[in-house]
């Protein structure tokens, strides 16, 4: 019996996973209908029995109970007639009542085929028994021909006789309003098991529909939600492509999933090549660099040579806008160096001098400022250290001062404060030049955003500086004010002994 009934459940969920979302979300109504086809049922067997029992009280009870009160009227009425035949000694008037007598035992004919025929037969034979002797004792007393002691016992006879008709019939009534008593409860008691029965099938069907229908959106936004989830995944390039969504239904949603799946298999497939193109690329890059490393180390060794060989500054000028060239590709080649090798090499932090790191990085830009046309101006405080590494710290600083040389107006100073908080353990770096401003502060810092497209670069410098930030959890910030675009990086001070 249990394998039967899980068997069922299984067919059942199998058959609800084949329908459509419309036909789901009818199977309460449609469950709801066959519910009340079944009342109905019920309840019109309940008002058949109930409608055959009045029509039982109207068509036989309440004609009997009306007969016997006519019965006893003409009972009552044949023996004041007789009574009346023997005052005036006429013997007519006793066949007179043979009418009432005749009308009495018709309505009890009449009644013989009623559920009472045994009570009716009784009271007939008892009638006529009545009848008989009442009628000969009419006749005796009219004709006074019987002595007393007869006319007295034959007297005494038909009163029992009377008496006893009377008897029959009223118990006869009683078993009748009985009848009748019971009858009317058996009807009040089944109209109010129909009352009770309908409201709490009203209540059971409330119940189940609103447990059906519950279920049914459960699972319905259950599998939109995690359609929802994964296209919010695929959209934000965060798909899991070794995961596919569970399909086990085939209506509408199950389309959809099955859509979603072979398109995220299709992206896998992309994916898969894009990473391998992604891999070529990078090794290219890496080897690039690798092949740009010796030939640029050797044009900055010529360079310092010719520097010191000079005899005179008539070449100063050239030598500088080569300096500045140098330290430019330089630059750019320390972020392609850093770009490939980020992820695969472990750059550990060591406690750091902010203060002498940066006053280093300014010493290199200054060539590089000078062939722009602008100059750098700090205002650095001594003796701040922080924990991160030379490497990273080298392209934070550098990409800043970079992006404000490219961007800043002509002949206006770049701005660099490096500020130990004296309200907090922090320590704020600031890097500020007058610019237009920058128009999405929050994109600046992804990956290959440019706000002048007519600037070209690498696109990487900021993203790099954000990848660093996240790192050491160094917060980051761009702003504008009094014409001048802010960058803002605050780090966590780390004391050192002895200063």
């Amino acid at each position: 019996m249990k394998d039967k009934s899980i068997d069922f459940i299984k067919d059942f969920v199998k058959y609800y996973n084949s329908l459509s979302i419309l036909k789901k979300f009818l199977i309460p109504s449609i469950a709801g209908f066959m519910f009340f086809l079944l009342f109905y049922i019920y309840i019109l067997s309940s008002t058949t029995y109930m409608k055959k029992t009045i029509h039982q009280i109207n068509k036989e009870s309440i004609p009997i109970y009306e007969t016997i009160f006519d019965n006893e009227f003409l009972l009552q009425k044949i023996s004041f007639e007789l009574n009346n035949a023997v005052v005036a000694k006429e013997l007519d008037l006793v066949k007179e009542t043979n009418a009432y007598a005749s009308k009495i035992q018709k309505n009890l004919e009449n009644l013989e085929n009623t559920t009472f025929k045994e009570e009716i037969i009784n009271i007939k034979n008892s009638f006529n028994e009545y009848y008989f002797e009442a009628s000969n004792l009419s006749e005796d007393l009219i004709e006074d021909d019987n002595s007393y002691d007869y006319i007295h016992i034959k007297t005494l006879l038909v009163v029992s006789k009377y008496n006893k008709i009377l008897k029959l019939y009223q118990n006869l009534r009683e078993t009748i309003k009985k009848d009748i008593k019971d009858d009317v409860s058996s009807i009040y008691i089944a109209s109010s098991r129909v009352l009770f029965n309908s409201s709490y099938a009203f209540v059971l069907w409330i119940i189940l529909s609103s447990m059906g229908l519950f279920y049914i959106y459960k699972d319905m936004s259950s599998r939109i939600k995690q359609i929802v989830e994964e296209s919010e995944s695929i959209s934000q390039g965060k798909a899991n492509f070794h995961k596919r969504l569970s399909s086990i239904s085939s209506d509408e949603l199950g389309l959809i999933v099955n859509s979603i799946n072979t398109f995220i298999s299709k992206l896998e497939q992309n994916h898969e090549d894009l990473e391998n193109a992604k891999d070529d690329i990078k090794r290219f890059i890496a080897d690039t660099v690798h092949q740009i490393r010796t030939p640029l180390s050797s044009i900055l060794m010529n360079a310092e040579m010719i520097k010191d060989l000079q005899e005179d500054d008539s070449l100063a000028p050239f030598i500088d806008s080569i300096d500045a060239s140098i330290n430019m590709l330089s630059n750019s080649y320390e972020d392609l160096s850093y770009v490939t090798s980020y992820d695969s090499i472990k750059y550990n932090p060591n406690l750091i001098s902010l203060s002498q790191m940066i006053e280093k990085r300014i010493v290199f830009f200054q060539t590089i400022c000078r062939m722009n046309l602008k100059e750098i101006d700090s205002d650095i405080d001594i003796n701040a250290y922080t924990y991160i590494n030379i490497v990273e710290l080298e392209r934070l600083i550098d990409n800043n001062i970079s992006n404000a040389i490219k961007y800043a107006q002509i002949e206006k100073p770049i701005y660099i404060r490096l500020i130990k908080s004296k309200e907090s353990n922090r320590i704020i770096l600031e890097f500020r030049s007058y610019a237009k401003e920058i128009k999405n502060k929050k994109k600046i810092f992804e990956k290959n955003y440019r706000e002048e497209e007519s600037k070209r670069g690498l696109g990487l410098g900021l993203n790099i500086v954000k990848n660093i930030c996240d790192k050491y959890n160094i917060s980051y910030e761009a702003s504008y004010k009094d014409n001048q675009n802010i960058f803002t990086y605050t780090f966590d001070e780390i004391k050192k002994i002895g200063i």
